[in-house]
């Protein structure tokens, strides 16, 4: 028999350490995203090569023996023993289990990331590229379960289906990294304060509320702050509510009650009724304006005005 090949399997198509590599890799690729101050996600990361480095030496300890002339038959010794089966299974798994802590360092590390909203829209692409991974893995994983049940191992066109499927997500990831390389290249750092972009659209937002008071129209919504700043609806609403930890109305109201509030204890309070009051700061309605006021207060506008009076 060919040192070339074992019988119709050429002994190219053999499963090199870098299969034991893959998930490994890609742990080390999302650990270079974060800050050099977040833990691994093992503690000794050492471990992870312990496969690969084992069934390197046993290739090199097999190419020894074949080359050595010690025995010619090697690799077909090793193949009818069932070896390389098992090895197809044993690095699926572990595969498997190294991206499952990857997913689980990625959630639990995605409530602390700080910055704009566009890191954290790479943030769940980093989740979406972890999962697809162990996707295909599993699909990996079932065609050599379907594969050894119905003996299929030696079927081109079974073989070929899950070459399509890994052929797909490699492309899947040449053509992100080709259109948007920002998503597969970006560090994120968990302890950092608030980031210069969004102090920027902090100011922006607070320009528009504050200084021009935007909030006194009553007709004021999301879509129109959100095109005054150019970025989406969901974009603002998503940093409102990560920097300000409310609603867009609740955030709109609150301004709109403090507008309330300085016009009840100015001198020219009493030229204006509550409801005149109320349409000036941009409430639509006076049943809205008193529930409101009184959520944000804890006292109804006739209970305010009258505290301050007292004081």
């Amino acid at each position: 028999m060919g040192v070339d090949s074992v019988g119709f399997i050429p002994l190219a198509s053999f499963p090199f350490p870098y299969k034991y590599l893959m998930a490994v890799g890609f742990y080390f690729y999302i650990k270079s995203q974060v800050s050099k101050k977040e833990k691994a996600i093992f503690s000794y990361e050492f471990i992870l090569f312990i496969p690969a480095i084992i069934y390197g030496l046993l290739r090199a300890y097999w190419y020894f023996i074949l080359h050595t002339g010690i025995d010619k038959d090697i690799f077909w010794n090793v193949y009818k023993s069932g070896f390389f089966l098992y090895n197809e299974f044993v690095y699926l798994v572990f595969n498997l289990l190294v991206m499952i802590g990857v997913l689980r360092f990625i959630k639990s590390r995605k409530k602390l990331i700080k910055g704009s909203v566009s890191t954290k829209k790479n943030w769940e692409w980093l989740l979406v590229f972890s999962k697809m991974f162990v996707i295909v893995i599993i699909f990996n994983l079932l065609h050599q379960i379907i594969a050894n049940s119905f003996e299929l191992q030696h079927s081109g066109k079974f073989y070929y289906i899950i070459l399509v499927l890994n052929s797909v997500y490699i492309y899947w990831i040449g053509f992100i990294g080709f259109t948007k390389s920002n998503l597969l290249f970006k560090t994120f750092n968990f302890n950092e304060v608030v980031g210069e972009e969004d102090d920027l659209l902090k100011n922006r937002i607070e320009h528009f509320i504050i200084d021009k008071e935007a909030f006194t129209n009553r007709n004021f919504k999301v879509s129109d702050l959100a095109l005054l700043l150019s970025i989406s609806e969901k974009e603002l609403s998503l940093y409102i509510h990560n920097t300000y930890h409310m609603s867009f109305t609740d955030f709109i109201n609150a301004y709109r009650v403090e507008k309330v509030k300085k016009l009840l204890i100015s001198s020219d309070q009493e030229k204006f009724t509550l409801l005149a009051i109320s349409e000036k700061a941009g409430f639509s309605s006076k049943s809205s304006f008193n529930a409101v006021f009184k959520k944000v207060t804890g006292l109804t506008p006739t209970q305010y005005k009258k505290n301050h009076k007292n004081e």
